[in-house]
């Protein structure tokens, strides 16, 4: 099933198409992408959409209210370009694993080493593993922590 990146579509199931993905990691010299099938290429940028809806909270509000992605936002221009760049950076990444991990539960382990005992958390925490590059595209498209600087005075 093609990719659908109309954002008038209650289908839409991705930011960018195959042909813009394409072109971008062209440009970024991810030689890999390329080489992958249309459908692997397709499965990537619609689990790289998957993710950017499901880890990130835009700001603004949804431009159409039965569309079917967080995207297009109004007061936003469309394609918004860091959306796009984040998507596609996501998608190549799909690529080699998945974006999302299953959470393994957190642990206790005590350790007593003479009078003294020692009890800490084994495990991966939330399960979620942080793209640098994506998140500082989307720094100032996000609400909350990813866009805010603390400064001690």
């Amino acid at each position: 099933m093609p990719l659908d990146t109309d954002p008038t579509s209650p289908g839409m199931d991705s930011y960018v198409s195959v042909a813009d993905a394409d072109v971008y990691h062209a440009a970024y010299g991810h030689a890999d992408w390329g080489g992958k099938t249309l459908a692997e290429r397709e499965t990537a940028l619609r689990s790289a959409t998957q993710y950017l809806d499901a880890r990130y909270r835009f700001r603004g509000e949804p431009d159409q209210p039965q569309q079917a992605l967080a995207w297009p936002r109004r007061s936003y221009p469309w394609p918004e370009r860091r959306v796009v760049a984040a998507t596609c950076e996501l998608a190549w990444r799909a690529l080699a694993n998945p974006l999302f991990s299953d959470v393994a539960p957190i642990g206790v382990r005590q350790e007593t080493i003479g009078p003294m005992t020692t009890v800490y958390a084994v495990g991966s925490g939330d399960g979620q593993v942080r793209y640098a590059l994506v998140d500082q595209l989307l720094r100032e498209l996000v609400l909350g922590g990813l866009n805010r600087r603390l400064e001690r005075v």
